[in-house]
């Protein structure tokens, strides 16, 4: 059988912190893994969940196997484990390159869940199903069309550096691991590390739990906005990034000058632990077999939200113009 067929999109030695730490002897340990809207848990070993095979294997025209995302991330898992336990567990100051290294383990974090790789795959089809369009029209259309569509796909589908042509756009949609993951890992490092970082520390036995999809992006101040613009982004002053690393620690990169390492109290844990639970994929993880209502609990909109504040000038307009 093949080598490295098993590959994880969450780490077995990252999701090891939330091994319960009651474990019968002789028993191989586990973790708490819940369905996201329930509050049973099923004990799992973390080398059993969260992985598909060859997920991050490349092939090539012969049909042969390139392991070098999936080595590289078995890497990188290794650096960060040394780091979570010699530096952060002891609230040491990090050096340049441990930060560095934390912040792509975010990063890589963010890009390689399920859901962020269907996501890669389904960024340019759009682009590439108007390429096509625009290809099949071109072949009845007469020369000033054709002068038309030629002027308008380079000016569309170019960048200060290169024009994009309908084979990377094609490439892109086909394998968007090999295409985009790495370049995009690289870049979001790169601004991860601009950002302010904070420890959340709590001594609470459950304290943090964790997901299949660990690295969340927030934006406490996107409710105000137009829908188009409240999805959460790094050009937001009000951006937050949370990443718990273990049952005591969480990582917070956000804009507000909090750095450092920042004792958290049960109400700030279980407040934190609602929004990892809401932004998990399938399940969250926990090393107890147990939850907290908070953890559940929906937020009425507020009043100053985009759509409230929409409807209040619609109703007012109505009925300063007495319309029905």
């Amino acid at each position: 059988m093949a080598k490295n067929k098993k590959q994880h999109y969450i780490p077995k030695c990252y999701l090891k912190a939330w091994c319960d730490q009651n474990i019968p002897k002789n028993y191989t340990p586990y973790v708490w893994s819940f369905e996201k809207n329930f509050k049973i848990g099923k004990n799992k070993a973390p080398d059993n969940i969260f992985h598909e095979t060859d997920l991050y294997t490349i092939w090539d025209e012969h049909g042969n196997r390139n392991l070098t995302i999936e080595h590289g991330f078995s890497g990188l898992e290794k650096q960060f484990s040394s780091i979570r336990k010699k530096k952060l567990s002891l609230k040491k100051a990090l050096t340049y390159d441990e930060h560095f290294l934390v912040c792509m383990f975010m990063a890589a974090m963010h890009s390689r869940t399920i859901s962020q790789i269907e996501n890669l795959g389904n960024m340019f089809k759009p682009v590439l199903k108007n390429m096509e369009n625009m290809m099949e029209h071109m072949k009845t259309a007469t020369e000033e069309e054709k002068e038309n569509l030629a002027r308008f796909s380079s000016h569309s589908l170019s960048t200060d550096s290169e024009k994009i042509s309908y084979d990377d756009v094609k490439l892109m949609v086909e394998k968007p691991m090999e295409t985009m993951m790495i370049p995009m890992i690289e870049t979001e490092t790169s601004s991860l590390t601009k950002l302010d970082f904070a420890i959340l520390c709590t001594t609470e036995k459950q304290g943090f739990i964790t997901s299949d999809n660990p690295c969340i992006w927030i934006d406490p101040e996107a409710y105000k906005r137009p829908p188009l613009y409240q999805s959460p982004a790094l050009m937001y002053e009000s951006i937050e990034i949370i990443f718990p690393i273990s049952p005591n620690q969480c990582i917070f990169l956000n804009r507000q000058g909090i750095n450092g390492y920042i004792n958290f109290d049960l109400k700030n844990v279980n407040n934190t632990n609602r929004i990892i639970r809401i932004h998990a994929n399938k399940n969250y993880i926990s090393n107890q077999n147990k939850t907290d209502e908070l953890w559940f609990h929906i937020d009425e909109e507020p009043e100053d939200s985009w759509e409230k504040q929409h409807v209040k000038k619609a109703n007012k307009y109505e009925e300063t113009n007495n319309l029905p």
